[in-house]
């Protein structure tokens, strides 16, 4: 410590009695004592206010101590966020175990059958092609007879039998009515014959033959007002069995009906026809 500092006893007068000064010895403090705390604030001032000027002191920041952190309580019934998942990784494919071994197949017994020999494997057989019908013409349609003719046509047509009659096949006897049944409910029309075939061959004969008018007799089978009978013998095959075809001719030899067919045996020589001009 200087020389000039250093501390010599001072004492104070005081008007206080003894007792008192006794009790209070830090009362009075020396002055010399306060200067070295002056001399550092003196100093101190001169270095930060009275000095030459420097840069600003930064102040130093401070750090906010931040609030501890309270854990907040997730209700219970609170629906848990669903967390974003990774892409899912693949599966390792499980290793294939091992194949059980097949288990020896026993051997055949010989038996007393021979061994059969290898089956011949069938040969391809090709299927059948479906053949596309072919486009069969149709037949021409029969040609009308009675198209043709002019005036009133084929007026006749067959309203009675045919009936037949065994005779022993010795003869073909036919009885034929030609009537009009618009006029006195069936009256006798004279002036017709037919044309006749035996199998597809003419017969000869009946187209010469006429029929009467108003008048008709009566038959076995029916009314008639005309009459042909030919021996067996004449006939196409020398017999009467066979297939017939006819149709009415009126006076000028001019057909007059389509064709009437039928058949007879061997021993039905009669036929009974009645033909209508109505």
């Amino acid at each position: 410590m200087p020389r000039f500092f250093r501390p010599y006893p001072v004492r104070y007068r005081t008007n206080q009695p003894a007792a008192c000064a006794r009790r209070q010895p830090h009362a009075a403090q020396p002055v010399w004592r306060l200067l070295p705390l002056l001399s550092a604030a003196l100093a101190l001032f001169l270095l930060t206010g009275c000095g030459a000027p420097g840069p600003a002191a930064t102040p130093t920041p401070t750090k906010t101590p931040k609030p501890p952190a309270t854990a907040t309580a997730v209700p219970a019934t609170a629906t848990p966020l669903p967390l974003p998942t990774d892409t899912p990784v693949a599966t390792a494919t499980p290793v294939p175990t091992d194949t059980p071994l097949p288990t020896a197949t026993p051997a055949p017994t010989d038996t007393s059958v021979p061994p059969t020999s290898t089956p011949v494997r069938p040969t391809n057989t090709p299927r059948p092609r479906a053949v596309p019908p072919t486009n069969t013409p149709a037949p021409p349609p029969v040609a009308d007879p009675c198209a043709g003719i002019g005036g009133d046509g084929c007026k006749f047509k067959v309203r009675g039998g045919p009936g037949f009659q065994d005779n022993g096949g010795g003869e073909l006897k036919m009885q034929l009515a030609f009537v009009h049944s618009g006029v006195d409910g069936g009256q006798p029309q004279g002036d017709y014959r037919i044309r006749l075939f035996k199998d597809g061959q003419p017969v000869p004969g009946p187209e010469n033959v006429l029929s009467t008018a108003l008048t008709a007799n009566q038959g076995p089978l029916g009314k008639y007002n005309w009459e042909f009978a030919i021996p067996a013998g004449q006939l196409p095959g020398g017999n009467v069995g066979g297939s017939y075809s006819m149709h009415v001719l009126d006076g000028n030899r001019e057909r007059d009906s389509r064709d009437f067919t039928f058949t007879l045996g061997n021993n039905q020589g009669f036929v009974w026809i009645l033909w209508d001009q109505s």
